[in-house]
């Protein structure tokens, strides 16, 4: 769980909408520029830098406390 009252922006992946493209703590695709929606908790693949979340790696949903 990750408490509601920290910053989670630059914890969270956007995946833009119209080309795909995915990222870390930017709302705003660089290609389109047009803004992403959230797809959840995440980082960089330790193995190929793409932006993944929580939930895809461990295949299961992360809970944010209200």
């Amino acid at each position: 769980r990750v408490p509601r009252s920290q910053p989670r922006r630059e914890i969270t992946v956007y995946e833009c909408d119209t080309c795909g493209e995915r990222s870390l703590g930017e709302q705003r695709c660089t290609q389109c520029h047009t803004f992403m929606r959230r797809v959840g908790i995440g980082g960089h693949c330790p193995s190929c830098e793409e932006s993944i979340t929580i939930s895809e790696l461990i295949g299961t949903d992360l809970i944010v406390e209200p």
